[in-house]
């Protein structure tokens, strides 16, 4: 089983120091979207693993104590020819859009890999996986494994309507698990499904940006049914001259465990 690393070096360069340099198989650039060129991951053959992956933990470690965006993206295990799975990464990161075109699709990011099992379908799962054994990124607990799916792949990947907005939600939801993170509230796996159901919420009030985030963080902290409160309700009108994350600051802890009792009699 041969081992290869995804990296993005646009996020900087991965030096693994003393250890033995890994070898270029080359950038990742899909047929469909050459003009991708030079702004793309880069493939690379982890010939020396006993040498090769401390190094490697060690730059993934680093960058996601610090909050960077990942050089390493991703560790493969796989019987497959260089060719072959060259030819599948890139493929699948040019996702089809309709009515046409491709839109990019980074699967391989870290950020976006670990929100894929509950976004797509075991066979559009499958169908992504498929050349591949065992697909690792880096995450707070280690390195998380994604195996070989067992369901028959589609034959195409063409993400549903809700999918697809999903996919486009991802890094706002990554920004609300930060700032979840950061003012130290428990989040498990249930957590992404249910910000994005709360994004899909707040758009309903034309949020955006940081005001989106914000929302979705509240009311996931507070109670799904928050912008039922008159309050909150007035806040989240159209035409405000302030914005719902600048009114929603002045706000004192006292007002928001005032809000979170009285919200509580709408569940």
């Amino acid at each position: 089983m041969d081992q290869y690393l995804i990296v993005e070096p646009d996020n900087g360069r991965v030096d693994l120091g003393a250890a033995p340099r890994m070898y270029e198989v080359g950038e990742i650039v899909p047929a469909a979207m050459p003009e991708l060129k030079g702004v793309m991951p880069m493939l690379y053959s982890v010939e020396h693993p006993e040498q090769q992956l401390p190094a490697i933990e060690a730059i993934a470690a680093r960058d996601l104590r610090e909050g960077l965006a990942p050089r390493v993206c991703a560790l493969i295990e796989t019987d497959a020819g260089t060719e072959t799975l060259m030819r599948h990464i890139s493929d699948t990161i040019a996702l089809p859009r309709e009515p046409e075109g491709h839109s990019v699709f980074r699967f391989y990011d870290p950020r976006v890999a670990r929100n894929l099992g509950w976004v797509l379908r075991p066979e559009q799962l499958t169908l992504i996986f498929r050349p591949v054994q065992r697909w690792r990124y880096f995450s707070n607990s280690g390195w998380l494994t994604v195996e070989r799916q067992a369901a028959a792949p589609a034959e195409q990947l063409l993400p549903s309507t809700d999918q697809w907005a999903t996919l486009r939600r991802l890094h706002l939801i990554e920004q609300a698990l930060k700032s979840i993170r950061d003012a130290g509230e428990p989040v498990d796996e249930r957590t992404p499904r249910q910000l994005d159901a709360l994004f899909t919420k707040g758009a309903r009030y034309r949020l955006a940006g940081e005001d989106l985030v914000v929302f979705a963080v509240q009311a996931l902290l507070v109670s799904p049914n928050l912008d039922r409160h008159p309050k909150v309700a007035a806040a989240l009108q159209s035409g405000q001259t302030t914005s719902y994350s600048e009114i929603t600051a002045q706000w004192t802890d006292e007002n928001w465990a005032v809000i979170a009792q009285e919200v509580a009699l709408y569940a």
